[in-house]
């Protein structure tokens, strides 16, 4: 029997799902941060930091697939999907790499996250259910964004270029997601079916290297750090998205997401020593708020 469903005897539906897609976040904001650091620390570009990093999680998967599976059974029901779910996840890393080549973190951050509001806006048009107070939940989670990762008083650095693609980023990961809640409903084996989807990642990763080159760190933290960014980072925050959104939905999901931004510059703070304003632990605060509000808040279905 499956991790997920040991856990949920003594969990119910909505609490599992907010557990992984609160570790999801947590992961994915600390691949954000090594994805900012790394191509100095490891002295590689972007592209090439979005080469290892599937490289490094996509055969990790499979190993601790092929444990759990003993060899037996390894194609799922929908491969080919499977497979685009990771083209469309390797893309979206691309994109966060190139973004945050050019864009401060707290710009790429805000411009990111406008990614919920599309997922919510996809289901209002095709009258799914939704978070019955995401008029509300949804503002104050920006607000709350806007106040946690900016840094009020300091020049603003735009470059034209790095909001583009930071937009992309937004409306790739986005389909992601849609695309998750979809794919997976038809694929009963989870770990099975995001191996697959690292393994999508991983060839487009391979390909990636004919367009930006191969090469390894240059320093012992520069491997550390893409060890980070390969299980911290990618691994653990896809398994838990992947089996999250199943339990919760997308539009929840997405929302829950929100925390990686605040998730990164806590951790910014502890492990890098920078000092947050209260305007930042306010911003936090909200987005707390608004993801608590948004959980309790029941699903309704929005005629048109």
């Amino acid at each position: 029997m499956n991790a997920d469903f040991k856990l949920e005897e003594v969990l119910n539906k909505q609490q599992l799902g907010f557990l992984l897609m609160s570790i999801s976040a947590i992961g994915l904001a600390v691949g954000t941060i090594m994805m900012k650091i790394l191509p100095a620390e490891a002295g590689l570009t972007p592209g090439q930091v979005a080469v290892w990093r599937f490289l490094i999680a996509a055969p990790l998967t499979w190993l601790v697939t092929l444990i759990q599976k003993k060899g037996k059974g390894l194609l799922p029901e929908t491969p080919g999907w499977l497979l685009a779910m990771g083209l469309v996840y390797s893309i979206a890393s691309v994109l966060a790499l190139l973004a945050l080549s050019r864009l401060p973190s707290s710009i790429y951050v805000i411009i990111l996250f406008f990614y919920p509001s599309l997922i919510v806006v996809f289901h209002l048009l095709n009258r799914k259910p939704v978070p019955g107070l995401w008029w509300l939940g949804l503002p104050l989670t920006l607000i709350g964004l806007i106040l946690t990762v900016s840094h009020f008083g300091q020049p603003l650095a735009l470059d034209l270029l790095g909001i583009i693609l930071s937009v992309l980023n937004g409306i790739t990961f986005a389909i992601y997601m849609l695309m998750s809640e979809q794919v997976f409903q038809k694929n009963t084996d989870r770990q099975l079916s995001s191996s697959w989807v690292m393994t999508g990642a991983m060839v487009v990763g391979l390909l990636l290297a004919f367009i930006f080159g191969f090469k390894a760190p240059e320093t012992l933290r520069g491997w550390v750090y893409l060890a980070i960014l390969g299980v911290v980072g990618t691994l653990i925050p896809i398994l838990s998205m992947n089996f999250g959104i199943q339990l919760i939905g997308s539009a929840r999901g997405s929302v829950i997401s929100t925390l990686q931004p605040v998730g990164a510059v806590l951790i910014s703070t502890v492990f890098l020593h920078e000092a947050l304003t209260p305007l930042q632990w306010l911003g936090g605060i909200l987005v707390f708020a608004a993801i608590i509000l948004l959980q309790r808040s029941p699903d309704t279905l929005v005629h048109q």
